[in-house]
């Protein structure tokens, strides 16, 4: 677990610097056009979208109640897979064990 912990901290902490980073060079405003317009912005969206949907239905599967679970959805849906990466750090810290940690209150 101690390695699971690194690595999604870690991770966490690497796309919150990427959104405050693109936040204070880019303008999503005039450049997030670009995404929609370009055939690979659209795979790319496409492609974050299943998984955070895929994303979703392990935390359906690991929370206890399904509220949990949908109050973590626009979390997912605004910050992406910075979203993801804090909920698989909490969950890591909230267990020692690796069923625990994927299966929540299933395990």
């Amino acid at each position: 677990m101690v390695a699971i912990r690194i690595v999604t901290v870690t991770l966490t902490v690497i796309m919150f610097a990427a959104i405050v980073v693109a936040m204070n060079t880019g303008d999503f405003g005039s450049e997030g056009s670009w995404i929609l317009d370009n055939p690979w912005g659209r795979m790319s969206l496409i492609d974050i979208y299943v998984g955070i949907a895929l994303f979703a239905g392990w935390v359906f599967l690991r929370e206890r109640s399904p509220w949990v679970a949908v109050l973590w959805i626009p979390a997912f849906v605004v910050l992406g897979n910075a979203g993801t990466a804090l909920y698989a750090a909490i969950a890591a810290f909230r267990t020692d064990d690796i069923r625990a940690f994927l299966l929540g209150a299933r395990a």
